[in-house]
């Protein structure tokens, strides 16, 4: 199954972002063995909103483009 989603001739840097562990989805980079960059949340028990809680671990959309845009280097 996952080479049907992760076809060789498509391999590519990939970025995985999950409200959890970063470590979780880090696995996938090893099918084609592209490079990675994980993020997610290392620290638990932070509050506020959604938007501040992301941005403080690194979720939001430009933590994001700067994840990708570091792997394309």
């Amino acid at each position: 199954m996952l080479d049907q989603v992760f076809r060789a001739e498509r391999a590519t840097p990939l970025v995985t972002v999950l409200d959890g562990h970063p470590h979780t989805l880090a696995f996938q980079a090893t099918v084609n063995c592209v490079p990675v960059s994980s993020l997610g949340v290392t620290r638990f028990g932070q509050s506020g909103s959604l938007e501040d809680v992301y941005r403080h671990h690194g979720l939001d959309a430009d933590s994001i483009v700067r994840a990708a845009l570091d792997l394309t280097k």
